[in-house]
């Protein structure tokens, strides 16, 4: 790609893009088709072998139809760690994207409402995922491609293809995830809430993308990027029922930490509930390259959520974690989660991060002397001052000041 490409299109239409919506009036992200060609990966088989850890991929384009069906690696053994991603802090950026790249798709297409009443095939895709380790799986290609799947909310996919056949051996299943899956007497959202405690959180993603949880009459399959969305609100809107009438943190609690290219820098003030989220792509990360940064961000209280973040599924990946902290304090206040992004972070890795991150920044505690010494190590750190975009920054002022007339 000639930089050419993209010189005209302003960073911040990019990082509200990225690459999902063609904001720029492109047929294709020209950045994300740059990481295509330099990629090089090339499907020159038409079948795949190798233990699935067990994966599934399902798409968004062509809905009410979508394209659905499991996810391979040419490798056999214990797998299981391509779909852990709260098993990858730790990892370099190269050592995930190699790992999530040689899981290989196959798909057909089905109706999302066939979840309702699951044919061969979806039964098998189900079959796969109730799985309690590993599956030796199989697929028989009828069209093959080269392109790979990226997107800021899901963990990368290599290539894919319409596929003839798909077969797996038996395995033993999950026994909790299992009794979920033949329970149709309990809503979705209920499913999730119920598997939270004792069942990882990418195995939930991935069943509520199949269509394996809910009322019988009311299942359906679920993009990948939806259901990864979806089971972070269910589950933050789940926890902040709980802490409704919590009494707020007495301190003001700092957090911080560095991983791939992503840094955090996050506050929890004595306060009524409110939480914000404020993104700065810096100059030559990937949604930016050097046409500078970009800073945006969302804020929501309790007595108005967000629904639709212009910073997307990072919002309700940080608010999930943040609250699920707050809640094993039993505790509420006003939250801060500042994300500076950086050319380290060459490819979009997925809102995984957002989540395990701030999980591992969580693990370190400050104690700050007031609001005004976040936002200075902020800007010492960082060489922004962030007060400018938040919104929390101004209200906590606006209520200073009325304080000081005796409103």
């Amino acid at each position: 790609m000639n930089f050419d490409d993209i010189a005209n299109i302003p960073a911040a239409l990019c990082v509200r893009c990225k690459g999902n919506k063609l904001l720029c009036g492109k047929n294709s992200c020209p950045i994300v088709t740059k990481y295509y060609a330099s990629a090089n990966l090339i499907l020159d088989t038409r079948s795949i072998s190798g233990s699935s850890p067990p994966s599934i991929f399902v798409g968004s384009f062509g809905y009410p139809k979508v394209r659905i069906g499991p996810a391979v690696p040419p490798v056999t053994g214990n797998t299981e760690i391509f779909e852990r991603p709260d098993k990858w802090v730790g990892l370099k950026i190269e050592e995930i994207s190699r790992m999530r790249f040689s899981l290989y798709r196959g798909y057909k297409l089905i109706p999302v409402k066939e979840a309702v009443s699951p044919g061969n095939y979806l039964s098998e895709v189900h079959d796969l995922l109730l799985s309690s380790r590993p599956v030796e799986s199989s697929m028989l290609y009828s069209s093959p491609e080269k392109k790979l799947d990226i997107s800021p909310e899901t963990q990368p996919f290599g290539p894919g293809g319409y596929i003839r056949s798909f077969d797996h051996e038996s395995s033993s299943s999950n026994s909790t995830i299992e009794r979920m899956y033949y329970d149709t007497d309990i809503k979705a959202s209920e499913s999730v809430l119920l598997l939270y405690d004792s069942t990882s959180l990418y195995t939930i993603e991935k069943m509520l993308s199949a269509g394996m949880l809910g009322k019988e009459k009311g299942r359906r399959i679920v993009p990948t990027r939806w259901a990864i969305t979806a089971t972070d609100t269910i589950i933050s809107n789940g926890i902040f029922s709980e802490l409704k009438g919590a009494e707020t943190v007495e301190a003001n609690l700092f957090y911080h930490y560095r991983n791939i290219g992503n840094e955090y820098y996050i506050l929890i003030s004595p306060g009524p509930y409110s939480f914000e989220v404020i993104e700065s792509w810096n100059n030559g990360s990937i949604w930016t390259g050097v046409r500078g940064s970009s800073t945006e961000g969302d804020y929501e209280d309790w007595k108005r959520f967000v629904r639709e973040p212009k910073i997307g599924g990072s919002f309700f990946a940080a608010k999930l974690v943040i609250l699920d902290h707050l809640k094993r304090k039993g505790k509420i206040g006003r939250i801060i989660v500042t994300r500076f992004i950086d050319g380290e972070y060459t490819i979009p890795l997925g809102v995984w991060q957002v989540r395990e991150n701030i999980r591992k920044a969580l693990q370190h505690e400050v104690v700050l002397e007031d609001i005004e010494r976040y936002f200075s190590i902020v800007k010492e750190r960082k060489a922004l001052d962030v007060r400018q975009f938040s919104r929390t920054y101004r209200m906590i002022k606006n209520q200073t000041k009325l304080a000081e007339y005796g409103v």
